[in-house]
């Protein structure tokens, strides 16, 4: 009698677990690619909408940098298996900064010492038609997130406002795909001082502390329908 009490208490924790699963595996599931600056901002959408949306944000091995070029190496691998509802994407600051020219390995270099911009317009404009080629094939709703601003870089691996001309470039290869933007960069640009020095050199992957999360949030109510949360107030 207890042995089979014991059967049927496995076999219904079995259920309970394939419940769960099946669960979680019908959430709209979501997939955040860029560089470093979008791990906090997934993080902080992976604990606000947990029940309602699976947000996935692919690291990098060591080594690696995030850059239109290197983007399309890692694709398949960032995009893995599964199905995707929805791709917010960004490649921008690994093609601004300056490195170490005529060597494979990546390395930064200031450009008073010899730096050499990463990926030039040309190029850059040739590897978003490719990659969003590549996104569409897999389906899912895509959303373009323009490169944040750069301010003033301490280490001169950066010069400031070259973003510009790159979301330009973005902003005609989104459109002729018919791809939305999320403007990143003017939400960025409205919480930080721009006339102001990141401190520690971290400029531009700091934000004077700001979170710059709420306009993918958006995007997810937007385009997957989410039920409304209760957002603290700033």
């Amino acid at each position: 009698m207890m042995r089979s009490i014991s059967w049927i208490a496995i076999f219904l924790a079995f259920l309970l677990s394939e419940e769960i699963t099946a669960e979680e595996s019908a959430l709209p599931r979501v997939l955040i690619l860029g560089d470093q600056i979008y791990q906090q901002p997934a993080n902080e959408l992976r604990k606000e909408l947990k029940g309602k949306a699976e947000v996935n944000f692919p690291g990098m091995k060591p080594g690696e940098v995030w850059n239109s070029t290197t983007a399309l190496e890692l694709i398949d691998r960032q995009l893995g298996d599964g199905r995707w509802d929805l791709i917010h994407f960004n490649c921008g600051l690994g093609d601004l900064i300056h490195r170490v020219p005529g060597v494979k390995a990546f390395r930064v270099m200031p450009q008073h010492a010899g730096g050499i911009r990463t990926t030039d317009p040309r190029q850059y404009e040739k590897n978003l038609h490719a990659l969003v080629t590549r996104l569409k094939a897999t389906g899912a709703k895509l959303v373009w997130a323009s490169t944040t601003p750069i301010r003033h870089s301490s280490t001169n691996v950066f010069t400031k406002g070259t973003e510009i001309e790159y979301n330009a470039i973005a902003a005609k290869v989104m459109a002729g795909h018919g791809i939305p933007t999320n403007d990143m960069y003017v939400f960025v640009r409205s919480l930080i001082d721009m006339n102001k020095p990141a401190s520690h050199g971290a400029d531009p992957f700091f934000f004077d502390r700001k979170a710059i999360h709420p306009p993918i949030r958006e995007i997810m109510h937007k385009h997957l329908k989410l039920a409304p949360i209760n957002t603290p107030k700033p």
